[in-house]
């Protein structure tokens, strides 16, 4: 089916559908760290270990994921790459809770992050294409920021705790695998193949052509700004996620069940500002906003840290400092992708994807997790608060990019004339 050809509302369910497959991506990925107490005491593993096993599943996502972008923008259909790849992590997810020492379980998460890495950066060769102008960056950070926030942050932990109460971690991974199936059916039945305008003048001419990373990636200001700011963003991210269950319960004295209360308002925050803050960013501009949303994130860092033990406050805080993933939707995508090489959208976001996680996510997890382990849980807090102060450096040198504010821009320039 042509693009100018899709039934009346195919936008929505597009959008639907790829937050639904992102968001269980990411529920599978820190299901590990909300339930860490809980593996940690079965597999008698430390926090060194539990870094090492979030560290290769960033590694091989990172790596495949590049790979998988590559592929779906120039040999394959991107919509039944990414229905294999959701249906494949599932299984993967399911065999997390067979696992019976640290050593398969690396070996099953790296699996896992194989699968899921190419996820994000094919789904949003799908968004840019096929979204409104006016509605880009809101649908970017509706798949990446607030589905995740609503799946994986709000209801992960609340889900996840729950069950392993009821049922025990390892039922809990295994039942992954039937929203799994169900998300991948969807992506193969609905989902419509997305050309750009150059893709459709010429794919009956010529073979696509060959990509050049020193043009697409190393020549564009912006897309290299993503890629520094995005090495510091996902340590942040990760880490954060990976180590505030523990923090929380060991250093804050909460219990799993208060921890899951505080872990879902990060979801909470997710779902507000995933959305807010890039529908804001349409219209006022990227740029301020990844700086707002960045000095969001320094702030729930340091107050989950250095604020009382407190239930309330400590949800309150996580809620307003998960606005720091606003950050992610504009820094790791939509910037890069609207600065970029339209026809190689997948891949400049897969690469942005690639140093983040093998750098940021795998080195950073490791080395975090050997902190924990040497100097407490809170002088991990602090360093990803570090993280975040960088971010903020970095989005003061970004050249504007959304499309409404551009073009009123040049409309002034011209009109000044």
């Amino acid at each position: 089916m042509e693009q100018q050809k899709m039934i009346k509302g195919y936008e929505n369910w597009m959008v639907f559908i790829l937050c639904l497959a992102f968001g269980f991506v990411m529920f599978d990925r820190f299901a590990l760290s909300n339930l860490q107490n809980y593996i940690m005491a079965d597999l008698g593993i430390s926090y060194t270990q539990l870094g090492l096993a979030t560290s290769v599943f960033a590694l091989t996502w990172a790596v495949i994921g590049l790979f998988g972008s590559y592929f779906a923008d120039t040999k394959v259909s991107r919509k039944n790459l990414l229905a294999i790849f959701v249906l494949c992590f599932s299984i993967c997810s399911m065999l997390t809770g067979l696992v019976t020492g640290f050593i398969m379980l690396l070996i099953v998460r790296a699996l896992m992050g194989c699968f899921e890495g190419p996820v994000m950066p094919v789904s949003q060769g799908f968004i840019i294409p096929q979204s409104s102008p006016h509605r880009r960056g809101m649908n970017m950070g509706l798949m990446q920021v607030s589905a995740v926030g609503l799946i994986s942050s709000l209801l992960g932990p609340l889900v996840q705790v729950a069950l392993a109460e009821s049922i025990g971690w390892r039922m809990t991974f295994v039942l992954t695998i039937i929203p799994g199936i169900i998300i991948s059916f969807l992506i193969w039945k609905i989902l419509v193949n997305p050309t750009t305008g150059a893709e459709a003048e010429t794919s009956e001419k010529k073979p696509k052509e060959k990509i050049n990373y020193g043009e697409v990636i190393f020549k564009n200001r912006n897309v290299v700004l993503s890629i520094i700011g995005t090495l510091f963003l996902l340590c942040w991210y990760v880490c954060t996620l990976t180590f505030a269950p523990g923090f929380l319960t060991t250093v804050k004295g909460l219990t799993n069940v208060q921890m899951s209360y505080v872990m879902s308002c990060f979801g909470v925050g997710a779902i507000l500002w995933g959305v807010l803050i890039p529908r804001l960013s349409d219209s006022f501009g990227r740029k301020p906003l990844v700086i707002i949303a960045a000095a969001m994130g320094i702030i729930g860092n340091l107050g989950i840290l250095y604020g009382p033990a407190n239930l309330g406050f400590l949800m309150f805080i996580a809620f307003v400092g998960w606005g720091g993933t606003g950050v992610c939707a504009l820094m790791q995508s939509t910037i890069p992708a609207e600065s970029g090489d339209p026809r190689f959208v997948s891949t400049i976001i897969g690469s942005n994807q690639l140093t983040g996680e093998l750098i940021g996510a795998t080195l950073g997890a490791t080395l975090l997790g050997i902190v924990a382990d040497k100097a407490g849980l809170g002088a991990v807090m602090l360093a990803t608060a570090g993280c975040m102060c960088v971010c903020l450096i970095v989005s003061f040198f970004y050249k504007e990019s959304a499309p409404l504010v551009v073009a009123r821009r040049k409309a002034k320039e011209t009109a000044a004339k």
